[in-house]
């Protein structure tokens, strides 16, 4: 029988709901499915077939306790998905400069390392922004992320400062289509399954649920299909390995598919907007296994 190990965060030992139609899916299937905390140092990671990284909604928060357990996978008896190197890749968010040398469309942005100098309004005046958004490359769910107007540029200098002092940073120009939606398509196996539009409360940016946001079962034309699949196969010419799931999220620009992040390590992956999601996804985990 195959045993599976679920990764998932001390706060949410179950997972999370919307992952009930997949686990359920695999145990129809005679898969054994535990949900496991990935932080939970008492865990033999090589007593399982496989471990599927799921909701580790921290790890962020403990990005060198992440490293460590990373590296406990990567030397485990056991397949691992995502991939090891494909997990550390994605952790940071500078892997968006490589996927944009590999032709995928991004947003403008400058890229900060940590220690680094970043003048607010010498970037404005530069880049000829009207506002912008800074985020640490290392994070998620808006986790100290900024919107900033050219107007209060001198205002959040020190912010900006004191989070360059500690952190890897992106400075990128703020996308007002954002407002009208942020899609998210989910691949597995490098195969489209379903797709959501995630749109912010009104007079807000940030669409994910806690903030207010809303979740829109869409049907992506075939244009933005084609390039959000682009993006799955960049990320496998990077890391050198095709993921197991992904989640491509991005706003459409006049027929342009402009890549926000791709989300590799714990994304929501939407099973409650489509029936048959948990049964694709736990399919292609068997046809890995």
């Amino acid at each position: 029988m195959t045993s599976l190990a679920l990764a998932t965060c001390a706060d949410l030992p179950s997972l999370v709901d919307d992952d009930a139609s997949f686990l359920a899916a695999l145990r129809d299937r005679g898969v054994t499915a535990d949900p496991v905390v990935w932080s939970d140092n008492s865990v033999e990671w090589s007593d399982y077939d496989a471990v599927v990284v799921r909701s580790i909604w921290d790890y962020y928060r403990r990005p060198a306790a992440f490293d460590d357990w990373v590296d406990t996978l990567a030397d485990a008896d056991c397949a691992v998905w995502n991939h090891p190197k494909m997990l550390r890749w994605n952790s940071h968010k500078f892997y968006l400069r490589g996927l944009e040398a590999r032709g995928v469309s991004t947003l403008p942005t400058e890229y900060v390392e940590s220690g680094g100098d970043v003048d607010l309004g010498s970037v404005f005046d530069r880049r000829e922004w009207d506002e912008l958004i800074v985020k640490p490359a290392v994070s998620a769910g808006a986790f100290e992320t900024k919107r900033i107007p050219r107007d209060a540029a001198a205002a959040e200098q020190s912010w900006v400062d004191d989070l360059v002092a500690r952190k890897d940073v992106l400075v990128q120009v703020f996308a007002p289509d954002i407002t009208d939606g942020e899609w998210s398509l989910v691949f597995f196996g490098g195969e489209y399954s379903h797709a959501v539009v995630k749109r912010p409360e009104a007079g807000d940016y940030r669409v994910q649920e806690k903030h207010g946001g809303s979740v829109h079962v869409e049907t992506p034309g075939e244009g933005l299909l084609k390039q959000a699949g682009d993006v799955v196969d960049a990320v496998a010419e990077e890391v050198g390995e095709e993921p197991l799931y992904a989640r491509v999220d991005g706003v459409e620009r006049d027929g342009d598919f402009q890549l926000l992040e791709v989300e590799l390590i714990e994304p929501e992956l939407f099973f409650r907007v489509d029936s048959a999601a948990g049964d694709r996804f736990a399919e292609t985990i068997l046809e890995r296994v």
